[in-house]
């Protein structure tokens, strides 16, 4: 019997050390490792690394059977080393295979934690799999005897995608099968197992298996990162014995497995099949996860009643985990290393309880023994069995032998007694698998010698017509000596520089590998053309040209075809997308090598001219095999992403890759800037005149004193990665002041080409538009306005001093904005909400939403789920809403949008409020507030100017702190910015001399391009803040402050909380020391901007009381007479409620936004055999669809388009001017687009009797017929008959004038039609009554349309904007509460330069105390004849005016009747005049029927008729059918904002029982019900917050 071995999976846990871009972050290590004991911390609230929501705040401990720590230096004595790793791990498991288990090595961890390097290694740090194998074959030189032989095969596969690839056999290039057999277990069909006698056979089969799947890899834009590789080890042990002549076998498997990273969709842009197959990817790794789990819950103790489906291992779930199921719950010694990384808490976390999982499987594995006999006997059965019940043996079925095997059904009994039923062609299928594995168990050691040479030689060939060398009887890649070649690179360093092709002699031509034109390299892929570029090699010097159509990249920039360039030694080559390559040159380099060792022999010392000779011949890249060693995949890529970069500005379309390693590039070259030029102690340039009281001899103190923020962080001086950055980035660096000559060149070149294309816009508009038939004068008259780089500048210059006063827009914004913050704040009042709404200014920038980086909420910001990504992205001052949350104590902004969202679901509360089966889907409050709501509200800030800092010298003052909703100040603070050193950039420290001058009083104030700022900010002495008001209190600091809105993720630094109720303010205190570099745009803002210091705290509910009366109290002021009126009194103090309030004026004379229902009926009508157009039936098949027309084939046709309005004469229609058909779309059964022509639209020919009618009840109408020759289309898809269950699309669209309205407003919608035969009968109407189809006359569409007026017009005419004045249906419960006016926008402007002369004159008194003008005494003589010139130039600069003089002055009051009276009528012309812009949209179809019945409604008041109609209640609108049937509707009612009234005295006034009205905004109706209780009901549904309390 073999001996069994039960024990768990071993579980190690390595930890890698911080990487550079950790670093450069200033990430700390959140591992801490104990023994066997591996302790996770959780990451600091508010720091960059915690930037997501910590699922844990508290240290998780971790147990596993070894915690390797290698994330400190090497000489530490617990450092783990490959070694160490090797000695635990492959040692052990090797001895586990000579004893004849099965062995398996497993890495696990999330992307960049180093799993491929404790698998593989790199450079002399080999990894565990090349150490296992060396260890192996020495093993198995040291225990070969006469008995006692072995062999060792191996294979190689490749499992992307959900399939299955074998690497080391060219001819397997399918997919291949999986099986499993009950005996061996899991196995892949066809796979080839190559024999190998040595280490150095098994590492070049591995290296070639590399190179088989780089080839397969980039051929199929694949990356290591997309793909699983398992190299399995196959190890036979034969022993003779002597005594009883028996020859005994040990079969062992080592699997050596390298997983695959988990895929990252949002990154890559993938879509359709690419996500798919990251979606594959995905798949594998989380069954894996599944299948772990169940085996530890499988392997702990059994629970009573437990059932047997509970131990199922979903192992056949993915390809991976079939494979691997003896490794991970079988027959085997398996080992996982879990690599972790220190620095991300949540992948860490994540990785480490995957491991936790893994530790608790129990694995349950022998001795493999002896199994071929057996398997042979029993295969040998099966074969014989399977061949009597393919031939068809006695007791079977006979069957014709034209049926086909699959169809042939045979049924038998197995061997255990189980009955089976199979088709033959199942049955022949077995026998084929089963003939196979006994011909490769029967198969001699000479036969599989044989097949391995034989595959050995279609591999290389396979390989040489590819283009890639390889090199006999050598291990790994080896490049060629002398001759020119390409060499690969790949994202993965273990698949880079694994091919390389050689440039032979002559021309070498580079084409697709499906190609049947020749050529010597052969890629893959859709960018590679059949013929793509060439390379010349003439003499050594290699010519490269690409050919037309193709896409190649030269050192990142795109070249031109026909072009001819000199190759250089490292330069990088990308052809088409994804295949990247770098060129070397031996020849060249060793001649380059020569020369160097030449001169220095010599001591050649060169001149600048020698210097710049020398760079003219050099190539911008590294041009030795050392310094070629920095160029990668990463450098190729980055390089092309720069020069994409120099064409587009924007970031946002790279991909977050791209921007990662460009952040890691500049943070690199930062560094070494940092280290070169930092300066010695004693040549410190430190402002030493200036007491600081944190820093010794002008150094920063160090890091565990105080907080410390450097933009400048990286790896440590002299990494060698650098040094190549270094060259690269140099200029960049010493020399910024060219940046504004780049950046006026770029924009030139911007409008230049934005030209071009609306040029190339307008010119393809009239093309088309005189092909049809149409002139476009306005696109013949286009001609592009070119300007140059200084106007450009001088125009963006102009325009951002415009946009920054947006007094105007933004009191427009406020005015029209007023009643959709009454309705919230009604709805609010209505449903018991403690919250109310009003208007505040948002500023711009880093105050446009600020939130507290105190608590857990700010880690969601850049995810979008808390913060309004519409706020904060604002960058200019805009309408904002206050939020006062009385419920959570809190106050916070919402955009305007926000509220526009906000107010829908709070409308869908209130329409549903009657039904509880739809309000259970809403939540009650999260329409109301923000959730979940701010634990700290944003209460004001203290502005700081930068200005002193600019010049160098340090400030400190007592700065007000300003409310940004009252704009009122609130307290105090000290703000100290007190200056460390400025280290000069090395540019300037070698070209500055030493001055000769005489020492001036006052420090230099030049703060050149490049230097580095060191400071420290602090703030204390906080005072007026009150405890009634406040709980608690912090505040924060933002990088961005000092550096400008240029860095993308923002960081900020807060203080701790302090409580008030608790302790005192002075317990708040902020210091902090920030290290910056001086770039050309960081120098514009400090010399501009200022440094606002935000203040959040616990509000109490004093504050929101006297937040909220505040606003009610601002815009109450008396009335006035116009000749005692000042323009001033907007601004001026709060005043009492007013005695009388000044006549409410007409609601004609407000110009605001109008939205009018309008209802299209559309009728297709046929000539019939009476010579008269008859409608087509429309056949509907649910509520929702709106039916398809039935027509027949080469009949005239004619569209008749019935639009109605309930505005009435508000909507003045005066006639249809255009009705355009096209865009003909074919419908499969399943609404998918199956096929499309046609997608012109053809205009139709009007007639001219349109009927343009309003009636007595409020309605309008408007009815155009419309001739359509559906031949004018010249669609296949309108001349044939229409398939069964398929529908055509048409595009229809038409446009009506409008009084009121500059342009026709335009309506667009679809109909769906069926082509019949000429003679086809009509749809029977019998399918009513078989289901839920209709047979209608015509088509019904509601479209919902905005008039709104345009932007521009006078201030004198800005209160017609005011909306507050508009009814919203249950205002009464708000009294005389109305929303904030333009004094919002008032109270921003003061606010605005309040603060900012504050901040002004505290920089201008810093900067004139260091001028020291009190040291400099003047002679009372002097003083005698400079005082009269003083004076005056005193006064003459008081009484300058300084900005615009034609200040426009806002104002919310009309102007005074006599001023209008006086004047000829030009307002109301104005008025009259005024055309509105329109905006069209589909209301979607409902299904949901809340009530339906008669009702009477009146139709003429004057003669007091009645009729009876079917009402259709869908909300929010209220359908009129003339029938029950509900087939002809003659009307639709919005009921948004519905008011319902019914009382006796109505019933009397109008003469009927039971009548109730109905008031909308557009229109009243009066309807009477047939009963008591059916008048109950109908108001009830009709307006639901009628059973409101």
């Amino acid at each position: 019997m073999a001996e069994a071995g039960d024990g768990n999976i071993k579980v190690v846990v390595r930890c890698r050390p911080l990487n550079s871009r950790e670093l450069a972050r200033g990430a700390k290590p959140l591992i801490r490792m104990q023994g066997n004991q591996t302790f996770l911390d959780p990451p600091e609230a508010g720091s960059a690394q915690d930037t997501k929501r910590a699922t844990e705040r508290k240290t998780m401990p971790f147990s596993f059977d070894k915690s390797y720590w290698s994330a400190g230096p090497r000489d530490e004595p617990g450092y783990c080393s490959q070694q160490t790793l090797f000695d635990d791990l492959g040692k052990e498991l090797l001895d586990h295979s000579f004893a004849g288990f099965n062995a398996c090595i497993l890495a696990y961890g999330q992307t960049g934690s180093g799993k491929s390097y404790s698998m593989m290694g790199y450079g002399p740090d080999k990894g565990i799999i090349p150490l296992t194998c060396q260890e192996l074959f020495d093993r198995v030189e040291s225990k070969k005897t006469p008995d006692l032989s072995f062999t060792v095969e191996v294979s190689y596969i490749e499992i992307y995608n959900e399939k299955v690839r074998d690497l080391l056999n060219p001819k397997n290039t399918g997919n291949l099968r999986v099986r499993e057999h009950p005996a061996l277990g899991p196995y892949v069909e066809d796979l080839s197992k190559l024999v190998v006698s040595s280490y150095d056979e098994m590492m070049t089969l591995m290296d070639e298996g590399n190179k088989a799947r780089t080839v397969a890899a980039t051929n199929m834009n694949e990356t290591s990162s997309r793909s699983h590789a398992v190299f399995t080890l196959l190890l036979t042990m034969k022993r003779h014995d002597a005594e009883t002549n028996l020859d005994t076998e040990k079969v062992s498997r080592i699997n050596l497995i390298d997983l695959a990273g988990s895929e990252r969709a949002n990154s890559t842009g993938a879509t359709g099949q690419r996500l798919k197959e990251g979606a594959n990817i995905n798949k594998s790794l989380t069954t894996l996860g599944k299948v772990i789990s169940a085996l530890a819950l499988a392997s702990q103790e059994p629970k009573k009643g437990k059932k047997k489906a509970d131990d199922f291992v979903p192992y056949r779930d993915s390809v991976l985990t079939w494979l691997l199921k003896d490794s991970l719950g079988g027959n085997s010694k398996t080992a996982m290393i879990a690599a972790i990384a220190p620095a991300d808490y949540e992948e860490t976390l994540s990785t480490l309880r995957y491991a936790d999982q893994a530790k608790k499987i129990k694995n349950k594995a022998v001795v493999n023994e002896d199994p071929n006999a057996k398997l042979v006997r029993e295969l040998k059965e099966e074969l014989e069995m399977l061949r009597a019940r393919v031939a068809g043996s006695s007791g079977e079925d006979f069957f014709d032998p034209k049926v086909p095997a699959e169809k042939q059904v045979v049924t038998y009994q197995t061997k255990d007694g189980q009955i089976k039923t199979v088709t033959k062609a199942e049955l022949q299928e077995q026998m084929d698998s089963r003939e196979k594995l006994m011909q490769s168990l029967n198969e001699t050691w000479e036969q599989k010698m044989a097949r391995t040479q034989e595959v050995q030689k279609e591999r290389e060939k396979a390989l040489e017509e590819l283009g890639i060398t390889v090199e006999r009887d050598l291990v790994g890649v080896h490049t060629p000596k002398k001759m020119p070649h390409l060499v690969n690179l790949n994202e993965d360093p273990l698949m880079s520089e694994c091919l390389i092709y050689q440039l032979k002699q002559g021309k070498t031509v580079v084409g697709r590998l499906d190609s049947e034109k020749p050529a010597a390299i052969r890629l893959s892929g859709e960018s590679i053309t059949e013929e793509h570029c060439i390379f010349d090699n003439t003499d050594g010097k290699v010519l490269f040209q690409c050919l037309p159509d193709s896409s190649t990249f030269l050192n990142g920039k795109q070249i031109t075809p026909g072009q001819t360039y000199k190759l250089r030694s490292g330069y990088r080559i990308i052809l088409g997308e994804h295949h990247v390559f770098r060129f070397n040159n031996p020849e060249e380099v060793r001649k380059q090598r020569d020369r160097a060792a030449t001169r220095s022999n010599l001591h050649l010392s060169m001149t600048a001219a020698d210097l710049e000779a020398e760079s003219a011949t050099r190539p911008d890249t590294p041009a030795s095999s050392d310094e070629a060693d920095g160029v990668d995949w990463t450098f190729a890529k980055r390089e092309a992403a720069f020069a994409r970069l120099g064409l587009d500005p924007a970031l946002d379309n790279l991909p977050d890759d791209d921007l990662n390693r460009l952040f890691e590039k500049i943070t690199k070259v930062k560094t070494l800037r940092d280290h070169i030029s930092k300066p010695r102690p004693e040549s410190s340039l430190s402002l030493s005149q200036f007491d600081d009281v944190w820093s010794e001899g002008g150094r920063p103190p160090p890091s565990e004193l105080t907080d410390d923020t450097s933009v400048d962080a990286g790896p440590s001086r002299g990494s060698p990665a650098l040094e190549g950055s270094r060259r690269g980035e140099q200029g960049l660096l010493e020399f910024g002041e060219p940046s504004a000559q780049v950046e006026d060149l770029k924009a030139e070149k911007e409008h230049i080409e934005r030209q071009l294309r609306l040029a190339h816009i307008q010119l393809k508009r009239a093309k088309q538009n005189m092909s049809r038939g149409e002139k476009d004068s306005e696109g013949l008259d286009f001609e592009p306005v070119m300007y140059s780089a200084k106007q450009l500048r001088l125009i963006r210059k102009t325009l951002d001093n415009w946009r920054a006063h947006r007094a105007f827009s933004m009191a427009e914004v406020v005015l029209s904005s007023a009643v959709l913050v009454k309705e919230a704040n009604v709805i609010s009042k209505e449903l018991g909400k403690e919250v109310s709404y009003n208007f505040t200014i948002a500023s711009g920038g880093s105050l446009a939403a600020p939130t507290s980086a105190v608590g857990t909420i700010a880690s969601l910001d850049e995810f979008g789920d808390v913060a309004d990504p519409v706020l904060a992205s604002a960058t200019q001052p805009s309408v904002a809403i206050k939020v006062l949350d009385k419920r959570h104590n809190a106050i916070y902004a919402w955009s305007l949008d926000r509220l526009q969202q906000q107010l829908q679901r709070m409308r869908n509360l209130t329409t549903y409020i009657d039904r509880p089966s739809y309000t259970k889907h809403f939540s009650s409050d999260e329409a109301f507030y923000d959730s979940p709501p701010p634990e700290y509200s944003f209460i004001g800030n203290a502005l700081v100017s930068l200005i002193p800092l600019s010049r160098r010298l340090s400030s400190s003052s007592v700065v007000p702190i300003f409310c940004r909703y009252t704009a009122e100040a609130i307290g105090s603070c000290r703000v100290d910015i007190s200056l460390v050193n400025v280290v000069m950039a090395p540019k300037h420290i070698n070209g500055s001399a030493p001055s000769t001058r005489s020492p001036s009083p006052a420090p230099s104030t030049t703060l050149t391009s490049g230097s580095i700022l060191n400071f420290f900010v602090t703030v204390d002495n906080v005072k007026g803040l009150s405890s009634h008001d406040f709980s608690a209190i912090h505040l924060q600091v933002r990088l961005s402050a000092f550096l400008g809105p240029t860095k993308k993720s923002e960081e900020v630094f807060p203080s701790n909380p302090v409580n008030i109720d608790k302790s005192t303010l002075s317990e708040l205190k902020f210091r902090r020391h920030f290290s910056i570099v001086a770039t050309p745009k960081v120098l514009n803002h400090l010399r501009q901007s200022y440094v606002p210091i935000e203040f959040f705290a616990a509000t109490k509910p004093t504050y929101l009381e006297r937040m909220e009366r505040w606003d009610e109290l601002r815009d109450q002021k008396p009335f006035t007479p116009a000749s005692s009126r000042d323009e001033t009194s907007s601004t001026s103090s709060l005043r009492p409620p007013p005695a009388l309030q000044p006549m409410r004026r007409s609601e004609t004379d407000f110009v605001v936004k109008q939205t009018h229902d309008v209802v299209a009926w559309l009728q297709v009508c046929e000539l019939g055999p009476d010579g008269r157009y008859a409608p087509v039936p429309v056949v509907s098949q649910a509520a929702v669809d709106p039916g398809c027309f039935s027509l027949h084939q080469g009949i005239q046709r004619r569209l008749v388009l019935s639009l109605s309005s309930s505005s009435g004469h508000q909507l003045p229609w005066r006639e249809a001017v255009m009705i355009q058909v096209g865009n003909v779309r074919l419908l499969d059964p399943k609404g998918r687009m199956v096929g499309k022509d046609s997608e012109e639209l053809v205009k139709l020919t009007l007639m001219k009797d349109q009927v343009v009618e309003f009636k007595q009840d409020g309605t309008g109408l408007l009815i155009v017929t419309a001739a359509w020759d559906s031949s004018l289309h010249n669609s296949e898809l309108l001349n044939k008959v229409t398939a069964a269950n398929h529908r055509i699309l048409l595009q229809l669209s038409w446009a009506v004038e409008v009084d009121t309205c500059a342009d026709p407003v335009r309506f667009s919608m679809d109909m769906a039609v069926t082509m019949q035969t000429r003679d086809a009968n009509p749809p029977s109407k019998f399918l009513t009554f078989f289901g839920s189809s209709k047979i209608f006359p015509k088509t019904s569409t509601l479209f919902n349309v905005q008039l709104s007026p345009p932007l521009t017009r006078s201030p004198k005419d800005l209160w017609r904007l005011d909306t507050s004045e508009k009814y919203v249906r249950g205002e009464e419960i708000l009294g005389i509460w109305k929303p904030r006016g333009i004094s919002v926008v008032e109270d921003y402007t003061r606010l605005l330069t309040t603060e900012r002369r504050a901040a002004d004159v505290q920089a201008m008194r810093i900067i004139l105390q260091q001028m020291n003008f009190a040291s400099r005494p003047t002679p009372p003589e002097a003083l005698e004849w400079r005082a009269d010139q003083l004076l005056r130039n005193s006064l003459s600069i008081w009484q300058k005016q300084f900005g615009h003089r034609g200040k426009i002055i806002l104002s919310q009051d009309p102007t005074d009747p006599e001023d209008t009276t006086s004047k000829t009528l030009t307002g109301v012309e104005d008025i009259d005049e005024l055309k509105y812009i329109s905006q069209t949209k589909i209301i979607p179809r409902s299904d949901v029927v809340t009530k339906k019945g008669h009702l009477l409604v009146l139709v003429d008041a004057g003669q007091n008729l009645w009729e009876r109609r079917c009402f259709v209640l869908k909300r929010p609108y209220l359908h009129m059918y003339a029938h029950s049937n509900e087939l002809e509707e003659i009307g639709v009612i919005n009921l948004v904002g519905v008011n319902v009234e019914s009382d006796p005295h109505k019933e009397s006034l109008l003469g009927k029982p039971f009548s109730f009205t109905l008031f909308t905004s557009s229109n009243s109706y009066a309807l009477a019900a047939p009963s008591l209780k059916e008048l109950q009901q109908w108001t009830l549904k009709l307006d639901p917050t009628r059973c409101l309390p």
